[in-house]
């Protein structure tokens, strides 16, 4: 490890944390660095698409997002989220810094054999600011009974806001909306995350082949149909705000769905 290439490395992305510099395409070494070259001890989160972990700078905290080795890797898909990544800045999304698009081409001697075995070592990584106020999943529980009327009502509006600015600005749907991917800082802002499986709405409606999606969250008809809208984040959307009005989770029951209306400030259930 160039330990030159890495301090410039680190330095840049102290730049882009502070907001001197755009996010853009971050070394390697330098995020094996602020990691502690990804050890155990610096885990904050594990999915089936990836690892995250808590990078350390001079000046702050970083989440970085490192996506499985072995996980089969759609270049293009990884460069449009990283496109629409770039282009995404709203005080209720967590704050994109930067990326690693890095691969090494390895060669092994095959044991009892004069052939060579040629592979690729592939690293695609995601580096956001680190929320260490936890996510919202942590708040809808008893918890929440300890939580003013107002805090509620300023944490769903953020929700709102910035799922309009994807929705509205950048025609992003983000696919897979619930409390585990709304993070909540120390002011009890919500801060909406992880729109890894968004797509860019290219229509009013697009209908996806591969369906991905949390239970309780998902729109019926995406269900049925894997019909793709903006509507399918709506849906989850409300089944939120019902969760934060209510003070507790509950899936609910297609066949028996309350419907819920705000009349003079208060929430009437039909």
């Amino acid at each position: 490890m160039d330990v030159g290439i890495t301090e410039h490395g680190v330095l840049e992305l102290e730049r882009i944390f502070e907001g001197t510099i755009k996010p853009t395409d971050l070394k390697l070494s330098a995020l094996q660095s602020i990691t502690g070259n990804f050890s155990q001890e610096r885990i904050v989160g594990t999915g089936g698409f990836g690892t995250l972990y808590k990078g350390v700078l001079r000046n702050g905290e970083v989440a970085v997002k490192r996506i499985k080795s072995n996980h089969t890797i759609d270049e293009n898909v990884f460069r449009r989220e990283v496109n629409s990544l770039l282009h995404v800045s709203h005080k209720n999304i967590v704050r994109f810094l930067g990326f690693c698009s890095h691969t090494e081409h390895k060669v092994f001697e095959n044991e009892g054999s004069r052939d060579y075995i040629y592979a690729e070592d592939r690293e695609r990584i995601l580096c956001f600011e680190y929320i260490n106020n936890g996510s919202l999943e942590k708040y809808i529980t008893d918890e929440l009974r300890g939580l003013q009327w107002d805090t509620r009502f300023l944490i769903i509006k953020g929700i709102c806001d910035g799922l309009q600015y994807l929705h509205m600005e950048k025609q992003i749907i983000h696919r897979d909306l619930k409390p585990a991917n709304i993070l909540i800082d120390y002011n009890m802002v919500a801060k909406i995350t992880d729109f890894g499986l968004s797509r860019m709405e290219e229509n009013a409606q697009t209908k996806s082949t591969t369906r991905v999606s949390s239970p309780g969250y998902t729109a019926p008809e995406y269900i049925d149909k894997g019909k793709m809208s903006v509507k399918y984040d709506v849906y989850s959307l409300g089944i939120i705000i019902i969760e934060l009005v209510t003070g507790h989770r509950s899936i609910p029951d297609s066949n028996n769905v309350s419907v819920f209306y705000i009349v003079g400030g208060l929430l009437l259930q039909i």
